[in-house]
C-alpha cells in the first residue's frame, strides 16, 4: 500500500520534470564525462540526419553561367561617369549580378510570353525588395532594355553620402519607368507600394531580392503569399544572406523543418522554449562562409565551439552548406503550399568560392485565364 502510495504521488511529479526538461538528468549530470558524451552523441545524431535528408533533395540546378546582356549593362553601368565608386563594384558582386540578373530576365520572359497569349493579361514589372544602392535592380532594367518597368524598394533614402546606382536618364516617353520607393520590408503590402504595381496586377510582378538579410527574406515571401501582394506576384528571384541572423520565430516554414525530425523544441528548467538545431544551423552556416580554416577562426571566433573540435573544419563546413540548402528547400516549400506557386526549383547561381551563400529560389506561377 505504501508503494502504491509512494509511485501515485511520485510518479506524476518525476514524469511533469522529465517532460519540463527530458535531457536534463543527463545534459546536467554532476559528472563531466556524462554530459560530454551526451553533447558528442547530439552532434553525430543531427549530422547523420542532415546527411540523410540532402541526400534525398534533387540535385541543384546549376544557374550560374553569366547572361550575356546582364555583362554589358553592368560594364556600362560601372563605366559611367555618373556611376558612383561603391564595394558593389568589386568582382564577386558582379559574378553574382550577371548570373542573377540572367535568372531574372528568363522569367520576366516566360511571364511576357505567356501574356502576349492572353489579351487581358497584365504586362511584366519587376520589384526588386531591399534594393540598396540597386546595382542589381538597375542591371536588370538595362538587360531588359529599359521596356520593363523597375521598382527598387528600399528602406533608405538617397543623400550625398549616400549613392546609389538609379538612372537619371529615363525618357518617359520611349522607355519604361524606373521608380524609386522607401519603405521597409515589413509594409511591403502598403497602398504606398501598391500603386506603382498595379498595371502588373493578376500575375505580372516578378518579384527579386539579392543578399536580403536574415529574416527579412522570410518577411517578404510572406507577404508575396498573402493578399494583396498575391494578387500581383507571377514569378520571384529570391537570392537570402546572413541565415545566422534569422531567429527562430522569422523563419517561415518550421512545421517542415519539424516533418524532417528538426527544430523539435522542450521546455528548459527556466521554462523557456529551447530549439538546440535552429540555433546549430545558424552557426554552420557562418563556419561554412570562411574559405578556409584560419588562426582567427580558431582562436577567436569560435574557439570554445565543440563542433569544429569534433568534427573539423571541412566537415563542419560542409553541414553548414547543407544546412542552408534544408533552410532554402523549407522556404521553397512555403512557396509551392501557401503561394500557390506551380514551378519552384532551388539553383546555384554562382561557385561557392565566390559567396558561400550562393543558393536562390526560383519560383514560377502560372496565368490564370
Amino acid at each position: 500500500l505504501y508503494f502504491l502510495i509512494i509511485v501515485v504521488l511520485v510518479l506524476p511529479l518525476f514524469c511533469r520534470y522529465i517532460h519540463h526538461d527530458r535531457w536534463a538528468v543527463i545534459r546536467r549530470n554532476d559528472y563531466h564525462w556524462i554530459r560530454k558524451i551526451y553533447q558528442n552523441v547530439a552532434i553525430y545524431r543531427l549530422a547523420y540526419r542532415m546527411d540523410c535528408v540532402v541526400a534525398a533533395f534533387p540535385e541543384l540546378v546549376d544557374a550560374s553561367d553569366p547572361h550575356p546582356p546582364a555583362v554589358t549593362a553592368l560594364n556600362s553601368i560601372l563605366l559611367s561617369a555618373d556611376s558612383p565608386k561603391t564595394f558593389q563594384s568589386k568582382e564577386t558582386n558582379r559574378i553574382q549580378i550577371e548570373s542573377l540578373a540572367g535568372c531574372v530576365c528568363k522569367l520576366v520572359n516566360e511571364i511576357d510570353n505567356e501574356g502576349s497569349d492572353n489579351s487581358s493579361a497584365s504586362h511584366p514589372l519587376v520589384l526588386d525588395v531591399g534594393a540598396g544602392k540597386a546595382l542589381f535592380t538597375r542591371t536588370v532594367y538595362e538587360a531588359l532594355q529599359r521596356r520593363v518597368p523597375c521598382v527598387a524598394f528600399d528602406r533608405r533614402s538617397q543623400n550625398e553620402d549616400d549613392l546609389f546606382y538609379d538612372p537619371n536618364d529615363v525618357n518617359e516617353h520611349t522607355e519604361q519607368p524606373y521608380t524609386r520607393l522607401v519603405g521597409d520590408v515589413g509594409r511591403l503590402s502598403s497602398s504606398r507600394t501598391l500603386q506603382p504595381l498595379e498595371h502588373a496586377r493578376g500575375g505580372g510582378l516578378v518579384a527579386i531580392t539579392k543578399h536580403l538579410c536574415g529574416g527579412a527574406t522570410d518577411n517578404s515571401l510572406q507577404a508575396l503569399c498573402r493578399r494583396p501582394l498575391s494578387d500581383y506576384v507571377g514569378g520571384a528571384c529570391l537570392a537570402p544572406c546572413c541565415h545566422q541572423k534569422t531567429r527562430r520565430a522569422q523563419y517561415c516554414n518550421i512545421p517542415y523543418l519539424q516533418s524532417l525530425g528538426f527544430c523539435q523544441t522542450h521546455l528548459g528548467l527556466h521554462g523557456e522554449t529551447q530549439d538546440n538545431d535552429f540555433r546549430t544551423f545558424g552557426m554552420l552556416i557562418s563556419i561554412s562562409r570562411h574559405a578556409s580554416k584560419s588562426a582567427s577562426l580558431l582562436e577567436f571566433e569560435y574557439k570554445k565551439s565543440v563542433l569544429l573540435q569534433l568534427l573539423g573544419f571541412d566537415r563542419t563546413a560542409d553541414l553548414g552548406r547543407k544546412a542552408r540548402r534544408i533552410l532554402e528547400e523549407g522556404r521553397a516549400r512555403y512557396l509551392r503550399e501557401y503561394g500557390d506557386f506551380d514551378d519552384v526549383q532551388v539553383v546555384r547561381y554562382c561557385d561557392q568560392s565566390v559567396t558561400g551563400d550562393n543558393l536562390a529560389i526560383i519560383a514560377k506561377r502560372r496565368r490564370r485565364k
